[in-house]
Formats: structure tokens, C-alpha cells, sequence
């Protein structure tokens, strides 16, 4: 009922029979890898579906979810891209300017050298 009454009618299917809810707060990766650890002690708990920002998720995206690295080192993974493409911009806008004073630098030899053949 509480269900339906916040709109969500997806997981009226699992209502059959006995069944626990479960509220969590905070991180949802962690919640799910705490339910799915849990569930694996105790085998006749099944996690059947869950609600993630007012979507209904079923058990293979809670498992899903759950596989998921931690949010911190997932912000660590991006952050590392992030350096990784600064850097390779870094080095390519200071591979350009000295490309570009050794290209003028054997234009120069080369034209003195048929400056000094003639």
C-alpha cells in the first residue's frame, strides 16, 4: 500500500507471499553489497527487486548494483583520467613549440649550407 501511495507500482509482484523491506540512507553501492552480503549468509533470504531514486530495479540491477566499485574509488578512477588527459595535453602543447624550433633550426642549416655551396 505504502508503495502505491509513493507511486511506485513495479514491485507490486514481490509483495506475494512473505517478504521484508528493507529502507536504506546514504550510499546505495554500499546498501546493496551489505544486502547481498547478507543474503549470501543467509541463504533463505532472496533479494527479489528494489527502488533506486523512485525507479524499481530488479534483482539482477541490485546485483548489478551491487558489483559495482565504491563511490570513492570510482571518484578516484575518474580524477586519474582526468590527470592522465591533462597530462598527455601538457606534453603535447610543449612537444609543439620545440617541433617547431627544431624544424626552423634545419631549415636554417639547410639553407646555409646551399647558401655556402652556390
Amino acid at each position: 500500500i505504502a508503495a502505491n501511495q509513493a507511486g511506485i507500482t513495479a514491485l507490486d509482484e514481490h509483495f506475494a507471499g512473505p517478504t521484508a523491506v528493507a529502507f536504506v540512507t546514504g550510499d546505495p553501492v554500499e546498501s546493496a553489497k551489505a544486502l547481498r552480503d547478507f543474503a549470501k549468509e543467509n541463504p533463505n533470504l532472496i533479494i527479489k527487486g528494489g527502488v533506486l531514486d523512485g525507479k524499481a530495479l530488479s534483482a539482477d540491477e541490485i546485483k548489478q548494483l551491487a558489483d559495482l566499485e565504491s563511490r570513492e574509488v570510482l571518484l578516484s578512477k575518474l580524477a586519474g583520467a582526468f590527470k592522465g588527459k591533462q597530462s598527455q595535453a601538457a606534453s603535447l602543447f610543449q612537444a609543439l613549440p620545440s617541433k617547431f624550433v627544431r624544424t626552423a633550426e634545419a631549415l636554417r642549416v639547410k639553407l646555409a649550407e646551399q647558401g655556402g655551396a652556390e
